[in-house]
């Protein structure tokens, strides 16, 4: 008796790099920079990783196209990104004053 096996396999929204970087880029809008033009990393991965539930690998894709196409730069230090010299003026958001990171401005608990 020959039974096909069938395999269930998540939808994946972020597994293609086009897809990742463009949620990437839709949350480091809504972050904002901060006056000296720094969005942190810890809220644009954890917006990413835990509400929107991406994996590590997504991340890394997406976050390499952006910085391949030059709409984000990251900082020396590794816990900012920038925005980046072929980013227009006008998608280059700031932070509001009322922001508060990481948890609350996420909605996590």
């Amino acid at each position: 008796m020959n039974k096909q096996f069938e395999k269930f396999v998540k939808n994946r929204p972020y597994a293609k790099p086009e897809a990742a970087a463009a949620r990437l880029l839709e949350i480091a809008k809504a972050i904002g920079a901060d006056r000296r033009g720094m969005i942190p990393i810890g809220a644009w991965n954890a917006t990413f990783l835990c509400r929107d539930k991406a994996n590590a690998s997504e991340y890394a894709l997406g976050r390499d196209h952006l910085i391949s196409s030059g709409l984000i730069e990251m900082h020396g230090s590794g816990g900012y990104i920038m925005w980046g010299p072929k980013c227009a003026p006008a998608d280059r958001t700031e932070m509001g004053e009322g922001i508060t990171l990481p948890a609350a401005s996420l909605g996590l608990k």
